[in-house]
């Protein structure tokens, strides 16, 4: 319904952008993570005076100088007798998408309502961007309408889904979760219930919730400090959390690393007091071969003796491959989706002794080639290697995707745009493009070429170095693992985006991206997979 349609029905005229009447006194505007003050009418009394602690996020969607309400906001500014058209002409000429303003004394069930804009009204897939719009500005004025409440203390959030409930649970999500975990109980936020507006869509809700929770899991894992979770503890969480899932969680200690000869893992561990683990996940949501997922596990990575400097040294806590994929398979338990899935993750801290690796060593990796270590900072290549060996020799993989922080040329490439991909195969690589596109976290796919590879091979004394010649760190980090490849094959990057990346997620945090684009592409493989069957605990 048209925005002037409705405000004639309220006798208030067309919206005029420039006109802000002058009686207005306060309300609240916000962009996810920042709060500021804006004039509204006197009449407006604060929610919280009356203790009504319910809110309501609302969308509206822009088209040049005209605005349409979605059908929630419609309908509340039926039973409020045209108070959204009102508040809404006042607003108009600062509203934009990812912005939202927070009224009060709308309807009585309802204390704070934000109005959000939705941008302009289904703008489809942007072929330029490589991704869905009318998507991803969903999750964008929920997440901003979700924070501009959080900030006001609101304990409940009813979310208008703007016809798309998937994307809209998961922004809500991912906007209302707070890293307080080492906060004085009196400091803390509350917990936000979040609830659809409405009926419709109840179902793509629910799983929308569960990307964004297991995501928010993943943040969890990456952001804890190093102290508090350590290789043990990121094992015990992975125990806690999917067994109850019905994920089969197998933990291997150090005599078992030295048994199967994965000289990269201990070799990478070798100074830290933390005793290295290989961690083992398996998900029998189907009898077909399964999807093999390898993830570095390094809970802190000091880089070694190839110090990093003290900048780096702060933000390198946080396992983010591992945690994105325990987060992926914690999404598909939950869901009961009929694909197999096996995690292999080794779990260490790199830090400096006498006993730590040197550059120039040679490691034997376990399909035979030796490999120099030419820079200490580089060792999640090491951990993969053993990692992808030993995982397609016992479990035999259709498919095999690694996640893993290898290198800084991400950020300097994408600046956290993009999770960067590097593989071999072009249906996969079509396949998590499209679950990017759909998810809002896009991939971004670099070369796999002999060039790159010809610079990790060209010295005559070792089979391969994890550095090599050249400067094009993360082309070079693919072509030495796909060394240990013998199948099809996805590397994802997670270097770049850590941290923030959307509007919904908060910038200062770890972002636990891209969970949601590796579950979706995940489910995916298992619509596609034939003669795929019910679960099979």
């Amino acid at each position: 319904m048209g925005f002037t349609k409705l405000l004639s029905s309220v006798n208030l005229g067309r919206v005029n952008p420039g006109r802000i009447l002058g009686y207005y006194s306060r309300a609240a505007s916000t962009e996810c993570g920042a709060v500021s003050g804006k004039d509204v009418t006197k009449e407006i009394q604060d929610s919280s005076s009356h203790g009504n602690k319910s809110g309501l996020v609302l969308g509206v969607y822009e088209e040049k100088d005209k605005f349409e309400l979605t059908p929630a906001a419609e309908e509340i500014n039926q039973k409020s007798g045209g108070k959204i058209c009102r508040y809404l002409n006042e607003l108009s000429s600062e509203l934009r998408l990812g912005k939202a303003f927070v009224v009060t004394d709308v309807v009585p069930e309802f204390g704070p309502v934000a109005i959000s804009c939705l941008g302009k009204k289904d703008p489809g897939y942007n072929k330029l961007e490589e991704l869905d719009e009318t998507k991803e500005n969903v999750r964008v004025m929920v997440g901003a309408g979700v924070c501009a409440l959080s900030e006001r203390g609101v304990a409940r959030v009813a979310v208008d889904a703007a016809r798309e409930p998937h994307a809209a649970s998961e922004a809500a999500a991912l906007a209302a979760w707070r890293f307080e975990e080492f906060k004085s109980s009196g400091d803390k936020h509350e917990e936000i219930q979040l609830s659809l507006y409405g009926s419709e869509g109840k179902e793509e809700w629910d799983k929308g919730s569960v990307y964004g929770q297991a995501q928010n899991w993943a943040r969890y894992l990456s952001d804890m400090p190093a102290n508090k979770m350590t290789p043990v503890d990121f094992a015990q969480a992975a125990l806690d959390t999917l067994c109850p899932l019905g994920v089969t969680v197998t933990v291997h200690e150090r005599e078992w690393l030295e048994a199967q000869r994965m000289r990269g893992v201990l070799g990478v561990a070798a100074a830290s007091c933390e005793e290295p683990l290989l961690l083992e996940c398996a998900w029998r949501g189907a009898s077909h071969s399964p999807v093999l997922l390898a993830a570095d596990g390094i809970t802190y990575d000091s880089g070694g003796l190839c110090l990093r400097s003290a900048h780096k040294l702060r933000g390198s806590r946080g396992a983010a491959g591992a945690a994105v994929v325990l987060a992926a398979i914690r999404a598909l338990a939950q869901l009961k989706v009929p694909l197999h899935v096996r995690a292999v993750i080794p779990l260490c801290e790199q830090l400096v002794s006498g006993r730590c690796l040197k550059p120039g060593d040679v490691l034997p990796a376990l399909n035979g080639l030796h490999v120099q270590v030419e820079d200490t900072d580089l060792e999640s290549q090491l951990l993969l290697a053993d990692a992808l060996v030993y995982g397609q020799t016992v479990y035999k993989p259709s498919l095999v995707v690694d996640v893993a922080c290898l290198t800084q040329g991400v950020p300097a490439a994408t600046g956290g745009g993009a999770a960067a991909v590097v593989g071999n195969s072009a249906r996969a690589w079509g396949a998590l493009a499209a679950a990017g596109a759909r998810e809002g976290d896009r991939p971004w796919r670099l070369p796999l070429w002999e060039y790159y590879r010809r610079q990790l091979v060209d010295d005559p004394a070792v089979d391969l170095r994890n550095k090599g010649s050249g400067t094009a760190t993360i082309c070079k980090g693919a072509a030495f693992l796909r060394h240990f490849v013998c199948g099809d094959w996805l590397h994802i990057d997670t270097s770049g985006v850590r941290r923030g990346g959307a509007a919904y997620l908060r910038a200062e945090r770890a972002s636990g991206r891209p969970t949601r684009t590796l579950a979706a592409f995940l489910e995916d493989a298992a619509a596609a997979a034939p003669g795929s069957g019910t679960a099979q605990q």
